[in-house]
């Protein structure tokens, strides 16, 4: 009986092993080199990254650059380890016995890091260095953490410790202090599609442009991620992989539909809309899916539309980026954004409903209606044109007139009264106030207690002062507010001296003379004697 040899996904079989095979990280690899062959290696590194960018493989090639002993067993630290000395194939075999790896998710706690610390202080057995991989290290304790400075700060000469994380923003600054850090980059989808065509071409496998381009997508920056979906897709098609078989299988909407219902969302076609979204659902697509592609679409259109260099993707085939180019042509910038915002919203309502499927079409319907709604610029185009053809009929328009210059005192601002039919009139200035506080005027309001000196009061004539804080146009919108609030025409002249002081100057002083007056109080004269350190505390 013999046993079949267990199959390797391409993750894992196409894992890089030397820093040279490092795929699109130049600037890690350059520092990384360079730092070995000037023998100017840290102590301790930390890699940053998201998932499926080689954080764990660069620690592992790391282990062996400093571990390798070479084809003939007499090597020294390099950059390019053999991979065929004891000491690479057992690291590579997760075997050697001074290069410990530990997953910081499942051991947290202060525990496992003091047993990485005791067994910090005997050297190697094997090799030159005892490396220690911590992978997910931002899910160590805060314990953890402290109890790991001292050592990591000043290790045994003989000891290396490689950090990896997604999430560096968890990790305390003493910790990141102690590293070198290296923030592994996202893939270019473009270095993704060569990574992938080499792979594919090793294996003897043919993709489709179109398969590969969703492919690379969907990986969104991740190698793993996009292998894993490659050998997903080869286990569905076998040696010929379709941009059929890779849509069917990620839950994609077919791409001349995409365009199909974009062109009949901005177009208002609800009829259209509603039939091609019902059939990509009974196909088995998922609406937060569908609606995801959908906003792709939009920022490719905007892109497009805004700068048609920033639309060149390699994961966009050229037959598309040609539909595209054509579709933006059509729409303007704020179309592209408006349709943005209510999709972007209507993503939080169909992920969150209890009938996605009908939360989509109602988000699609939305968008249906106002796809033909003016633009703010189309409305004040609209208006100054209605504005013209007013002024060549004859028809009155508004003029704004400037206030009249200076004159000496007592009148240096006039504001001649607007004629409106009569009625009951406040009193005084105090119910003027009033009034203009229940006609819902809160800075006015503000104003009149604050800034205004009054002269002069009478029902429909009001003569003032104003105080530097006050705006230059205020006379003409408070007499706009009584106008309107009082329906009958008023006149405010605006002098540069006299007048009483303000309404809220007038609270203070009245304020203070009762706060002196019950100072004065006998009663209050003995309890300030009897508690000289009691004050005396207004309570509304």
């Amino acid at each position: 009986m013999t046993l079949a040899i267990s199959y390797r996904v391409l993750a894992r079989k196409y894992r890089p092993k030397t820093l040279s095979e490092l795929v699109g990280q130049d600037t890690l690899v350059q520092t990384l080199t360079q730092s070995i062959q000037q023998n100017r290696i840290p102590h301790a590194f930390l890699l940053h990254g998201i998932r499926g960018v080689g954080k764990t493989t660069t620690a592992r090639i790391i282990a062996k650059a400093l571990n390798c002993l070479g084809v003939d067993g007499k090597g020294e630290i390099t950059p390019e380890p053999c991979g065929v000395c004891s000491s690479c194939t057992s690291i590579t075999e997760d075997r050697h016995l001074d290069v410990i790896e530990m997953d910081a998710a499942s051991r947290t706690g202060v525990d496992d890091i003091r047993e990485v610390i005791e067994s910090s202080r005997y050297k190697a057995v094997n090799g030159r260095f005892k490396v220690f991989i911590i992978d997910e290290v931002h899910m160590l304790s805060k314990s953890a953490f402290n109890a790991l400075l001292k050592t990591l700060e000043e290790p045994p000469p003989h000891v290396k410790f490689i950090f990896a994380t997604t999430e560096i923003r968890k990790i305390p600054d003493t910790i990141i202090s102690r590293c070198m850090r290296f923030d592994l980059k996202r893939m270019e989808p473009l270095t993704l599609v060569k990574h992938f065509q080499k792979i594919a071409a090793q294996e003897n496998i043919v993709v489709e442009i179109e398969a590969m381009a969703a492919i690379v997508r969907a990986a969104d920056g991740s190698v793993r991620d996009g292998l894993s979906l490659l050998d997903q897709a080869i286990a569905l098609s076998g040696d010929h992989v379709t941009s059929e078989a890779v849509c069917g299988m990620l839950g994609l909407m077919d791409r001349n539909c995409l365009y199909q219902l974009v062109q009949a969302l901005f177009s208002g076609d609800v009829t259209k809309s509603l039939t091609l979204i019902r059939d990509l659902l009974n196909q088995g697509a998922d609406a937060t899916t569908l609606l995801l592609d959908i906003l792709d679409l939009i920022y490719w259109l905007t892109c497009f539309k805004s700068s048609p260099q920033l639309g060149f993707d390699p994961t966009w085939p050229e037959s598309e980026r040609q539909q595209s180019n054509k579709i933006a042509a059509q729409l303007s910038l704020p179309a592209l954004m408006r349709a943005w915002q209510i999709l972007s919203k209507g993503y939080e309502e169909v992920s969150r409903a209890p009938l996605p499927n009908q939360a989509l079409e109602m988000v699609l319907v939305r968008l249906c209606y106002i796809s033909d709604m003016p633009s703010v610029e189309e409305i004040v185009q609209s208006l100054q044109s209605s504005h013209s053809d007013k002024a060549r009929s004859g028809a009155p328009t508004p003029t704004f007139s400037s206030p009249p210059p200076p004159t000496p005192p007592q009148r240096q601002q006039s504001v001649e009264p607007i004629l409106a039919a009569p009625a009951v009139l406040p009193q005084s200035f105090q119910e003027m106030i009033k009034l203009v506080e229940g006609a819902k005027e809160p800075l006015m309001y503000s104003h009149l207690l604050h800034d205004i000196h009054l002269v002069s009061f009478s029902p429909g004539h009001l003569t003032i002062r104003l105080s530097s804080h006050a705006p230059q146009n205020f006379p003409q919108s408070l007499q706009s507010i009584l106008v309107k609030v009082t329906k009958t025409p008023w006149k405010i002249d605006v002098v540069t001296t006299g007048g009483n002081a303000t309404m809220t100057e007038q609270k203070q002083e009245h304020e203070q003379k009762q706060t002196e007056e019950s100072l004065n109080h006998p009663v209050v004269k003995e309890i300030m004697a009897a508690f000289p350190e009691a004050t005396i505390i207004k309570k509304n």
